[in-house]
């Protein structure tokens, strides 16, 4: 059987993406179906940089299509990933999602995110297991829209190198939020039965995407190994950012260990904002069972245009943590809800 070939989006595609939408029941009118034509052919024609916009074609037809969107590193997320109901089961999904993990390893983001339901598809739980993708934050059945949230680490991210290095580590994930340092956050973790040591990621959102919702990150972890034990939070003090105007967040490291921690922390923010301390890697040391505290202010400067992410509006800063132990740094971030 042929194998789907996975392409840029071309602005003659946009009728064949349109019927795929259509088998879907997403297009229910003749004003739907212009209005969804209008918005991807202005996709073809006038690509966002962050935006990646890919089909699958089969024997010149058009049978599949997914986004991949990277606007803030070193996060990424996997949008509206369907295939034609004839063609599903040979191959096409699975193409499109390889198409975006390519995508994702020439950028160098670490993480890809993803929307799946909360229960029951078992096709697409199937599909999104092959490529390593796991639960980070579990659906709500109940809910009218109780998506459950997945991540993908790519292959130089923290967490592949801890798993890596514990082959035999345990996942979980919680099943509803958890405390952790005074927040209430969802977690995932992995634990080496043998040795019990440790890396727990604790993570900011909700189920699916809400108009009140937030975009899915790394707030905060828990690393534990050989003689490193720390936790780290990244807390926002601010809800949202306004163009012209700066909103604040604390960076927390606590030194669990008996010896002294030393790290190294860089930053990594949306192109023209701007932090209250350099982005350049400064050391910290933090002596056993003490905690260092630091507070930020982040700025969205007049003039400075910030990308339309697809399902949130969310603005993030990224801090970096690199210890004697890994290779990788392990990082946490802030997010502020863009207004205005």
């Amino acid at each position: 059987m042929k194998k789907a070939v996975v392409r840029k989006f071309r602005e003659t595609d946009a009728e064949a993406v349109v019927d795929i939408f259509q088998t879907y029941g997403l297009i229910r009118n003749k004003t739907e179906r212009e209005r969804s034509l209008e918005f991807l052919e202005k996709a073809a024609i006038e690509p966002k940089w962050y935006a990646h916009h890919l089909v699958a074609e089969l024997d010149g037809r058009v049978v599949g299509r997914v986004i991949l969107e990277a606007p803030y590193y070193p996060y990424s997320e996997l949008v509206n990933l369907y295939v034609h109901p004839d063609y599903c089961g040979i191959g096409v999904g699975s193409s499109l999602v390889q198409g975006c993990i390519d995508i994702v390893s020439n950028l160098g983001s670490l993480l890809i995110s993803t929307m799946t339901d909360p229960v029951g598809n078992l096709p697409a739980y199937r599909l999104y297991s092959k490529f390593g993708f796991k639960p980070a934050i579990l659906g709500d059945p109940s809910a009218s829209r109780g998506h459950m949230w997945l991540f993908r680490f790519s292959d130089s991210c923290c967490a592949s190198e801890f798993l890596k290095r514990h082959p035999f580590a345990e996942p979980s994930v919680s099943q509803s939020k958890v405390e952790f340092h005074g927040r209430m956050l969802y977690r995932m973790s992995w634990t080496d039965p043998q040795t019990q040591e440790k890396l727990a990621f604790y993570i900011k959102g909700q189920p699916s995407q809400t108009l009140e919702g937030t975009m899915p990150r790394i707030a905060g972890f828990s690393f534990k190994e050989e003689d490193a034990m720390l936790d780290v939070l990244v807390q926002d003090l601010d809800k949202v950012i306004k163009q012209g105007q700066a909103s604040r967040f604390t960076v927390s490291i606590w030194n669990l260990g008996s010896e002294t921690l030393r790290t190294t922390w860089s930053a990594s923010i949306p192109e023209g904002m701007k932090l209250n301390l350099p982005l350049e890697p400064f050391s910290v040391d933090v002596k056993p069972g003490k905690t260092d505290r630091m507070q930020y202010t982040f700025a969205w400067p007049l003039g400075v245009n910030l990308p339309d992410f697809t399902t949130f509006s969310t603005i993030p800063a990224t801090y970096f943590f690199t210890i004697e132990n890994l290779k990788q740094p392990l990082f946490a971030s802030a997010g502020f809800e863009r207004e205005g």
